[in-house]
């Protein structure tokens, strides 16, 4: 597919979003919760991009969405971070390819992110491809959100406050991440915490990966080498 827009910086259009006011500054709740049945009635808000990056239909078309505010909101911080970690020559225009939302407004259904290089749009993500950018992507993901639940062909992202729940998918996640991003092994009875600790460590970060801290650092860390290591393939 031949992009639609000129190729420019991540630095050009980062700074073009934030003079537009689009660009919001990252931040951890102080705790994490895996709820979206809780969350107030607001009114939905229609958008047909998540922070500079376009949203399109499995079939290529253009689409508007419908989201919870606060969502869309906490989706553009995704965004920007997967960007931000991005390798140096993935550049705008970005697309994100989408089976729609759901939950209310509470959840996307994220099913690939296109980026531009040499003048053509190129997989950053495919949902139904396991590999190194699968788990990076997962990762940026749990960085932000509590819940992200794999489908068919497609990752269902559902709102809420991000950190560690000890939920089965995000342990799940991590021994894969281990064992696909980090060229690991986790054991299967309880290690995956200890064996993720030390490669947070080895990162550069400090804590326990069960807290909002580790947790943190161990799902940034795991975005920028996924990323890097399919690149570098």
């Amino acid at each position: 597919m031949e992009p639609t827009t000129p190729a420019v910086s991540r630095r050009g259009i980062l700074t073009a979003a934030a003079a537009a006011g689009s660009a919001l500054a990252l931040a951890v709740p102080t705790a994490a919760s895996a709820s979206t049945t809780a969350a107030p009635a607001v009114p939905l808000v229609e958008h047909s991009r998540i922070g500079a990056v376009l949203t399109r239909s499995p079939s290529g078309a253009e689409v508007t969405l419908r989201y919870a505010p606060d969502f869309h909101d906490r989706l553009g911080d995704w965004m920007r971070l997967w960007w931000a970690n991005a390798p140096g020559d993935w550049i705008a225009p970005f697309e994100l390819t989408t089976a729609g939302t759901s939950n209310g407004g509470h959840a996307l259904l994220l099913v690939g992110i296109s980026y531009t290089r040499t003048d053509r749009l190129r997989a950053g993500f495919d949902a139904s491809v396991r590999d190194s950018r699968y788990w990076a992507t997962l990762a940026s993901l749990y960085h932000h959100f509590p819940r992200v639940t794999a489908g068919a062909g497609h990752l269902e992202i559902s709102d809420g406050h991000p950190g560690f729940t000890g939920g089965s998918d995000q342990v799940s996640f991590v021994r894969a991440a281990i064992a696909g991003v980090w060229a690991g092994s986790a054991s299967a009875t309880g290690g995956w915490a200890a064996d993720a600790n030390r490669i947070l460590r080895a990162a550069g970060g400090s804590g326990d990966i069960t807290s909002r801290q580790g947790w943190s650092a161990f799902t940034e860390a795991t975005l920028r080498r996924g990323l890097s290591v399919h690149h570098n393939r």
